[in-house]
């Protein structure tokens, strides 16, 4: 595990993959910072209500939710090619002769991407939060819901594009399916709406279907928002249901990676 661990760093430092957070970091932090003008008042003096205390608090949620909604969404394409790099002509054989089960070698594997990958989305959120306060005030503890629901996230994403890059090989591959799990979770989150406007028993029942069926990242995201800014959460089928469908896509993977021939 600690040699994976140590493989995925240097791999991480070999492809310039920590410029590219430096940069998406920059550019966030320049955004964050263009707003300084715009203060806001999260803990209610200085004559704000708690409802307009609330309310700013609640903005500044969702504002910071969007910056890592940003940060995973780089993290994902960025290690969608890593299992599939591993595993080319070539190189599938020194990832092979490690003295483990091909279970244990996968299992450590994505977890050695979700652990550096993650920690790094962590500590780049952790920088534009801090200057997010510094620029409008108001440090809240419970911010905490948001990295720790980011983690979440990022470990249902690893678990996609971990059984991709088994079934296809392929880093284009594992980088499409990615993304069309993105939109699609996106969409989906409005089933309601499309209840609301169709008509067709069958649509509605496919989308009902793949609405369950489609981890749904961005109203986990929402959730911790709520958690964040002490509402009541209405649902927590958003969290389990990614979880519960990310360890299926996690054994269909090792499954497929323990019967596949390199």
């Amino acid at each position: 595990m600690n040699g994976l661990l140590r493989d995925t760093l240097a791999e991480m430092v070999s492809r310039k993959i920590f410029v590219l957070f430096v940069i998406v970091t920059m550019v966030l932090l320049l955004a964050v910072w263009g707003t300084w003008e715009v203060r806001l008042n999260i803990s209610g003096d200085q004559g704000f209500s708690d409802a307009a205390s609330g309310a700013a608090a609640s903005l500044v949620a969702e504002a910071f939710a969007k910056v890592m909604s940003v940060l995973v969404f780089f993290a994902v394409f960025a290690t969608a090619g890593l299992l599939p790099r591993s595993l080319e002509r070539g190189r599938a054989e020194f990832f092979l002769s490690k003295p483990l089960s091909r279970a244990q070698l996968l299992t450590a594997r994505l977890v050695s991407i979700w652990l550096v990958y993650g920690l790094m989305v962590v500590a780049c959120g952790m920088i534009v939060y801090v200057v997010m306060v510094m620029a409008h005030g108001g440090f809240d503890p419970a911010m905490i819901y948001l990295f720790a629901m980011t983690l979440v996230e990022y470990g249902v994403w690893v678990s996609i594009v971990g059984l991709a890059g088994i079934l296809f090989g392929s880093s284009s591959w594992a980088m499409i399916i990615a993304f069309s799990v993105w939109v699609a979770q996106l969409l989906l989150a409005s089933h309601d709406t499309f209840r609301n406007l169709l008509t067709n028993q069958v649509i509605l029942y496919t989308i009902d279907t793949l609405y369950y069926l489609v981890p749904k990242t961005s109203q986990m995201r929402d959730l911790a928002v709520n958690l964040a800014v002490g509402q009541p959460v209405e649902s927590w089928l958003p969290l389990w249901s990614s979880v519960v469908v990310a360890a299926i896509l996690y054994y269909c993977a090792i499954s497929v990676f323990a019967r596949r021939d390199y």
